[in-house]
């Protein structure tokens, strides 16, 4: 995908987007090539796939249910509960 339409649909600055596109090129889960003046980037599945095996085995002990996004009512109170361990 042209990194144009990654910033318009994010509605992100060309230059933020860049910065982290880099920092995604330097970790090995996204590639780039030059299309005329466009830079076209892809996602590197196979990468990312590794990269969620072993967080999944080595910071959620193989459970991936324990890694699951909380979602509704319990993410808000878990959002709030995070806020009052802050403050």
């Amino acid at each position: 995908m042209p990194a144009g339409s990654v910033a318009e649909a994010l509605k992100l600055a060309p230059n933020t987007l860049t910065f982290h596109f880099d920092r995604l090129c330097d970790a090995g889960l996204v590639t780039v090539r030059r299309e005329g003046r466009s830079m076209i980037y892809s996602a590197r599945y196979e990468t990312m796939n590794a990269l969620i095996a072993y967080l999944t085995e080595n910071c959620c002990q193989g459970r991936a249910d324990q890694c699951m996004p909380i979602k509704g009512e319990k993410a808000a109170q878990s959002r709030s509960r995070r806020k009052e361990l802050v403050t």
